[in-house]
């Protein structure tokens, strides 16, 4: 039994690492040509060029694995099945359960890293990489830009990324509805550090009529933003699972960041559910019924249409289309009884 489980576990890492290098590498071209214009255009160094990708690819990464695995699975499985090994195996009495066990037992350490690397590894590189491209690629001479911290809109003409600096800046405090301005800061630095910014040589003034000017020496706010994340935009970025369920604790649009927090759990999981969906193909494919490349087709957009509806169905959930705990039970208990009464339907 160790000897089948080594085999399968040799032939099915070959296969994972090379389809997951070969997306990577495949993604890294795509964003790469289409965003080949601002590099030419603003002149970008190599330098920056890969610190972009080293940060990016970790995104690439976490984003494919599920698909990736559980392609994987199927592919060095299915090979197997096909050369009637798989079938060799369960003649002797073995379950699908027990000659896979290796990839399951991997499916499972892969969603648990999925989890961890986001919190530590994902969205750190994310900041880098929408700063990088932010302000190499898109806006390198950084003339003009604005951030937001709280209640609070900051204005800023330059940036020194080295020291963590921006110069000149003017910064808007409006009440807690966003309704008005009630005060603007002016200051010559800012010194962004982490959890708090400081002011630096500036005046306050209290709105509208600039009453009650102070000048200060320093002046400190606190923020649980970083310095790349305040000047970088980027769609993908998501706070940490701490920072979701403190806002979904202090916020009145409960849907959005219960939908976050699920999110966050439910996308590892789905490579164990992808992993078992990949054993109903690998007991469809032996050499009498053939249709190899046929499965694999096929089960590429089954896995495409469950990333997918589950992407849609945490969208809806976040602008409170659908209730974001029922919405998801259902789905995570269709797709298991889907692949579990298709194991037992072709014998486990």
């Amino acid at each position: 039994m160790k000897k089948i489980h080594k085999y399968i576990t040799i032939f099915f890492l070959k296969t994972f690492f090379i389809s997951l290098a070969f997306f990577v590498l495949l993604f890294v071209l795509s964003d790469f040509f289409s965003n080949l214009s601002d590099i030419v255009g603003n002149g970008v160094s190599i330098k920056y060029i890969i610190s972009y990708y080293v940060y990016y690819t970790p995104f690439i990464i976490y984003f494919s694995l599920p698909f990736i695995f559980a392609l994987s699975s199927l592919v060095s499985l299915g090979y197997l099945s096909s050369k009637n090994e798989i079938i060799v195996m369960r003649s002797s009495g073995l379950s699908i359960f027990k000659i896979a066990k290796p990839v399951l037992f991997f499916s499972i350490i892969v969603a648990v890293l999925m989890f961890a690397s986001k919190e530590l590894i994902v969205n750190y590189g994310l900041e880098k990489a929408s700063f990088v491209k932010h302000y190499y690629f898109k806006n390198k001479q950084f003339k003009l830009g604005w951030t937001k911290v709280g209640n609070m809109f900051i204005k800023v003409n330059g940036l020194n990324v080295t020291n963590n600096m921006a110069y000149n800046v003017t910064a808007y405090r409006v009440d807690k509805d966003f309704n008005r301005v009630e005060a603007i800061i002016t200051a010559k630095r800012v010194k962004f550090k982490p959890k708090e910014i400081i002011f630096i040589d500036g005046c306050s003034f209290n709105m509208p009529n600039f009453s009650q000017g102070r000048c200060f020496k320093d002046f400190k706010i606190k923020t649980n933003k970083s310095f790349y994340s305040l000047f970088s935009s980027s769609k993908f970025k998501e706070p940490s699972i701490k920072s979701l369920v403190f806002s979904y604790k202090h916020s009145l649009d409960k849907d959005y960041y219960l939908s976050l927090i699920i999110h966050r759990f439910v996308y590892p999981f789905s490579c164990i559910i992808l992993t078992l969906i990949s054993f109903v193909f690998v007991l469809k494919t032996n050499p009498r019924r053939g249709g190899f490349v046929k499965n694999v087709f096929s089960s590429s957009l089954v896995f495409l249409v469950y990333i997918g509806s589950l992407e849609l169905i945490s969208s809806m959930g976040r602008y409170s289309m659908v209730d974001p705990n029922i919405s998801i039970v259902i789905f995570i208990l269709f797709w298991l009884s889907v692949s579990v009464y298709n194991l037992l339907k072709l014998g486990v």
